[in-house]
């Protein structure tokens, strides 16, 4: 069933730094808004009299009345420092949800690997909590790159998740590193956990998508287990 697409002006609820260059807002939602996870909306702006929209990803689970978005501010982007300069109380015009990178009937019934890279993590954030709370019973592997330590998006969530579901399993690598830990890309850890009957879902800027794409198809994994969304 389509979730039906709604243009609306939210309140922004709250604000939340949470690495040096992303932001996570909570905003209102109408009574009727309801959306799958995976799935986006687009943030509506006036800048310079143009009407500018700007796609992102959802990152909560279908809350009533409600979602959260993780925006990566880009000092150079068109739309971003204006969304940088947003207090919480301020108005906003959005519109969605829109999209189709929401799990499939088929996957269902498998296990399943979530791979991302910097906000990409975005929609694996929405899918995995409402999948674990609902009762998904098989395997769900979440695979992360970042290059930097405090780039690491909803760390502390996706630790207790793990703590609390035993099928759930979080991992991240860093390309960057200080001390002891591994360096590398999400490749490696892609690499360290290939499950053959899988379902694979990707989510990112291009170049790692078709990368990762590439990897699990030369691995032996189908064209139809592998789902993905580009971030540019």
């Amino acid at each position: 069933m389509q979730n039906k697409i709604y243009r609306f002006k939210t309140t922004i609820q709250k604000i939340e730094q949470i690495a040096p260059d992303v932001k996570h807002l909570v905003i209102n939602t109408p009574q009727a808004f309801s959306f799958a996870p995976g799935q986006f909306v687009s943030i509506i702006l006036s800048i310079n009299g143009e009407e500018i929209r700007r796609p992102y990803s959802i990152a909560s689970k279908p809350y009533p009345e409600s979602l959260e978005l993780c925006i990566k501010i880009l000092p150079q982007g068109k739309a971003t420092p204006t969304i940088n300069k947003l207090q919480v109380g301020d108005t906003l015009e959005m519109i969605g949800p829109m999209g189709h990178f929401i799990l499939k009937e088929s996957s269902y019934d498998k296990n399943l690997i979530f791979i991302a890279t910097g906000t990409g993590i975005t929609p694996f954030r929405s899918m995995a909590a409402h999948l674990l709370e609902t009762g998904f019973k098989n395997k769900i592997t979440l695979l992360v790159g970042y290059r930097y330590e405090e780039h690491a998006l909803y760390e502390h969530e996706f630790t207790q998740l793990q703590k609390t579901y035993p099928h759930f399993s979080y991992q991240r690598i860093l390309s960057r590193p200080t001390g002891n830990q591994e360096k590398g890309h999400v490749q490696k850890l892609v690499e360290k956990n290939l499950d053959l009957t899988a379902h694979y879902y990707i989510c990112g800027l291009k170049e790692m998508v078709n990368q990762v794409k590439d990897l699990l198809l030369q691995k032996g994994i189908e064209q139809d287990q592998i789902f993905f969304e580009k971030y540019d």
